[in-house]
């Protein structure tokens, strides 16, 4: 297959040529194409908005990881380790904001629900 300098883009998946660390060595670049990552960001968005905060928090949840395990188990091929942090990251802060939201808390927006906390006891 002969990849432009640009890029292509294949089943949602971004391939390009990269230099390696040292310079010598090219190698084929794979990861979740922006448009995958744009179209991820807006299931989450609908998922984690205003309008659902009358939803129970665990039907919420368990819809949020099936569209996350779901997306990870097809991205994760390739070079995806960045993508997936900077995705993990949106989604925390997300949902930080709307169980917050939900559950009505006047402050410590951040210490409330901490990351360790979603993750052990939410299972996201």
């Amino acid at each position: 297959m002969d990849i432009q300098p640009e890029g292509i883009r294949f089943l949602g998946l971004a391939l390009t040529w990269r230099q390696g660390r040292h310079g010598r060595n090219h190698y084929p670049h794979v990861e979740p194409h922006p448009k995958s990552l744009k179209k991820l960001r807006a299931g989450i968005r609908e998922k984690l908005n205003r309008s659902t905060l009358w939803r129970p928090g665990d039907e919420v949840i368990s819809d949020l990881n099936r569209q996350l395990k779901g997306w990870a188990g097809y991205f994760h091929y390739g070079n995806s380790t960045r993508v997936m942090g900077e995705v993990g990251h949106y989604i925390r802060n997300k949902l930080q904001r709307w169980l917050w939201r939900k559950h009505e808390c006047s402050s410590a927006l951040w210490s409330t629900y901490t990351p360790e906390d979603l993750h052990e006891r939410l299972g996201v």
